[in-house]
């Protein structure tokens, strides 16, 4: 009876550990959510990210907080924590914060600058994506895991040359050699961008909603166009593919309205899935005989008044 009486109060010891990190608690205008005895994470108000959008103007995030005589350290910025809160215009990331998680300052359009502290070694997925007014990116000089190499308003991973995200101000340093996931998606400020010959990988989407962005050089470095890189750039008037591209992806130019006329490489053979869809500008399009393969409405709604041509020779 004794040991059922101990495993019954351990669980429930247990129990109320696990109830007690999981609590959220208010401090100073900012909400934590308590992860450990000792830490807590920024977090957003209510039950999802889209039920308030209360953090606005210029946010400075303390290392520690203390809530009824306990202090915690501030050890990281949670998912979606400022997702969609567009009256955010800064925020001071402290030196306690490890990570900053998934969508954590997702479409948040009115941050203009943000730095990333040394301390921090963990950015997850679409953490700045769709922050049109971003201007300013900087990365501490002392961050073991990611930089802003040649003040390029970018957050690359070191380690790899990987830029992770960008924004409209963006330079892409020649030592850069990818370009990420939605690296600059919703950039809609970005008006021009020039890719270095140091890249060899485009990621999926990392241009997508570029609104503004009207012209793009595609060095002869990079070997395939990804999957809707460039969807929804409506305002993309001309775009040069080199014959090192023997791949056009799924949506890659979807919906790029302003597009004129493209010129596809003799290197090129395939073009995916709605790879040209609703391209409503294009007047024509020519395709050589390298091209094996064309996914289905790849020149969706283009055929109609229009010139389609398929060079034979």
């Amino acid at each position: 009876m004794k040991s059922i009486k101990t495993w019954l109060l351990t669980v429930a010891a247990l129990l109320g550990s696990i109830s007690a990190y999981a609590q959220k608690i208010y401090v100073g205008s900012i909400y934590y959510n308590i992860t450990s005895d000792a830490t807590v994470e920024v977090t957003f108000r209510g039950s999802y990210y889209y039920s308030y959008d209360e953090y606005s103007g210029d946010i400075i995030i303390p290392s520690t907080v203390t809530y009824y005589g306990k202090e915690y350290s501030v050890t990281s910025i949670g998912g979606g924590a400022f997702r969609k809160c567009s009256g955010l215009t800064s925020v001071t990331i402290p030196n306690s914060v490890k990570s900053i998680g998934d969508y954590a300052f997702c479409n948040c359009s009115g941050l203009t600058s943000v730095t990333i502290p040394n301390s921090v070694t963990s950015i997850g997925d679409y953490a700045f994506s769709d922050c049109s007014g971003l201007t300013s990116i900087t990365v501490e000089s002392e961050n073991s895991v990611y930089d802003s190499r040649n003040n390029c308003n970018a957050i690359i991973e070191t380690v790899t040359n990987t830029l992770l995200f960008g924004c409209k101000s963006t330079i892409i340093p020649n030592s850069v050699t990818s370009i990420g996931d939605y690296a600059f998606y919703g950039c809609s400020g970005l008006t021009s961008v020039t890719i270095p010959n140091s890249v060899t990988g485009i990621g999926e989407s990392a241009f997508s909603y570029c609104y503004g962005l009207t012209s793009v050089t595609i060095p002869n470095s990079v070997t395939s166009i990804g999957y809707a890189t460039f969807y929804n750039c409506s305002g993309l008037t001309s775009v040069t593919i080199p014959n090192s591209v023997t791949s056009i992806g799924e949506y890659a130019f979807y919906d790029c309205s302003g597009l004129t006329s493209v010129t596809i490489p003799n290197s090129v053979t395939s073009i995916g899935y709605t790879a040209f869809s609703y391209c409503s500008g294009l007047t024509s399009v020519t395709i050589p005989n390298s091209v094996k393969s064309i996914g289905d409405y790849a020149f969706q709604l283009l055929l109609s008044g229009k010139t389609f041509l398929r060079y034979l020779n």
